[in-house]
């Protein structure tokens, strides 16, 4: 009789244990939910990308050549449609800045290329 009490209270306090365990495990799960949904907040992420932008030489120059070649292409549009009220001019002046920023960023890549060889 001593040996079921004894194993009935061995049970009961390995319940216990798991009820404890288990509790601590969703806390747990509780706080690293609430640290997921604050890496996922929109100036998080544009953080990240930052820093994954201006930590990585290739992207870095990649964004570079982007910028440039998308305000040179602005440039260009503003130059060739300035205060045009002719829609036709509007709408070329849109192709206009589409292959002055596509001509830009290449040659800026070319150039970077031709830059490394050199040294």
């Amino acid at each position: 009789m001593d040996r079921q009490i004894s194993a009935a209270d061995s049970l009961q306090l390995k319940i216990e244990q798991l009820e404890q365990l288990q509790t601590e495990q969703l806390s747990d799960l509780k706080s690293s939910a609430v640290a997921l949904m604050g890496s996922f907040s929109p100036a998080q992420i544009l953080r990240s990308t930052l820093k994954d932008i201006t930590t990585s030489p290739d992207l870095k120059a990649a964004a570079i050549d982007t910028a440039m070649g998308i305000g040179a292409g602005f440039l260009g549009r503003k130059l060739y449609v300035s205060n045009s009220n002719n829609i036709f001019r509007k709408i070329t002046g849109s192709a206009v800045q589409f292959f002055v920023t596509t001509f830009v960023k290449n040659k800026m890549s070319r150039l970077r290329d031709i830059k490394v060889e050199n040294k």
